[in-house]
């Protein structure tokens, strides 16, 4: 049951990409709104432990991350055979909020692997006896 929670993670992971990619250039009339760094950031730092909690391993809080990842290269920086791209690079500021998806995402996503540790259970002390 772990393992279909880990996957399930993984499609909400990469679910999470192709949103943020698409979000990128979000306006709040004519100003834009650098929203999607902050779910690229907390995702990132969310699902890995969600998926650490469910299997106590490393490649289990990589999965969701490396989900992510291969959606947002994937599908962010590939150019379709057209010439369009999903992210955006042409002036006021929308470049810097796509670099800032996929640099930011990709540390939180980084230091959440790295840093997460494991799950430490309790275990009686019997040899101080």
């Amino acid at each position: 049951m772990a393992l279909a929670g880990v996957a399930l993670l993984c499609g909400c992971a990469a679910l999470a990409g192709l949103l943020e990619l698409l979000f990128v250039p979000l306006y709040a009339g004519a100003s834009l709104v650098p929203v999607t760094v902050l779910f690229a950031i907390g995702g990132n730092l969310a699902l890995p432990r969600l998926a650490r909690g469910l299997l106590d391993s490393t490649v289990a809080a990589a999965a969701p991350f490396l989900a992510w990842l291969v959606v947002v290269i994937g599908i962010g920086l590939t150019p379709r055979p057209e010439g369009d791209v999903i992210l955006p690079g042409g002036g006021k500021g929308v470049e810097w909020v796509g670099y800032g998806v996929l640099l930011g995402g990709a540390l939180a996503g980084t230091l959440s692997v790295a840093v997460g540790g494991t799950r430490r259970t309790a275990v009686p002390d019997q040899l101080s006896r």
